[in-house]
């Protein structure tokens, strides 16, 4: 089942409009994170992605060496 409630990422208020807060008008978002699963298909998208961005705080050569080996 889907969420309905969201979650405006500007001012924080919870409602349960799709598009824009009716506070603030700004975005909306699913405030909870997606189900895990021990199968995760997209593990390797989704550290590669994070990689790519800067999210994950690794080491410079850490960082090349997981590359290299999920690319592969």
């Amino acid at each position: 089942m889907r969420s309905l409630l969201r979650r405006c990422a500007n001012c924080g208020a919870y409602t349960l409009s799709k598009e824009r807060c009716p506070r603030c008008g700004g975005p909306v978002r699913v405030p909870h994170p997606p189900k895990y699963s021990p199968e995760d298909k997209y593990q390797k998208y989704r550290i590669l992605q994070k990689l790519a961005t800067g999210q994950l705080p690794v080491r410079e050569d850490t960082r090349e060496k997981i590359l290299k080996d999920l690319t592969t």
